[in-house]
């Protein structure tokens, strides 16, 4: 009788365990978000000095990592006045977590910016709070 070697089977048996645990998986109910940008444009108003208010438009991109709840963002954060533009010099990276009900909530180490919101259709809204001193509530974000 003929006797089929058995690591022929083994081998492609292997290999479709290998290419499934390569194809990413969702969790029913938790959005996905990694990779992706959300970026808004806002303004915070600034007193110096209890004189005049100024208002300065603010201009915030997020892009996401996401593993499974934990999610990771970098941030770059654009002033924009017209008459000039200044911008962070680097990334500012933030933490956090993504529930089941779309709330996102990030920190980041420095305090530089912090999010609390939460996902509302396909718009991102909340309340971000710069340098934890200006927090500016009612922020919508769009996917880029």
């Amino acid at each position: 009788m003929f006797k089929f070697p058995r690591f022929l089977f083994l081998v492609p048996a292997l290999l479709a365990v290998t290419l499934v645990s390569c194809i990413p998986v969702s969790v029913p109910g938790l959005r996905h978000i990694d990779g992706q940008t959300w970026a808004a444009r806002f303004e915070v108003e600034v007193r110096p000095g209890n004189a005049v208010t100024i208002r300065l438009p603010v201009n915030i991109a997020l892009t996401f990592e996401q593993e499974m709840q934990n999610v990771t963002a970098q941030a770059t954060i654009q002033y924009d006045a017209g008459i000039f533009r200044l911008q962070t010099p680097s990334l500012v990276d933030l933490r956090g977590r993504l529930g089941f009900d779309d709330h996102l909530s990030l920190q980041s180490s420095s305090n530089v910016l912090n999010f609390d919101g939460g996902f509302v259709g396909g718009q991102l809204r909340g309340t971000v709070s710069l340098a934890g001193l200006v927090p500016v509530s009612d922020v919508t974000f769009v996917r880029q």
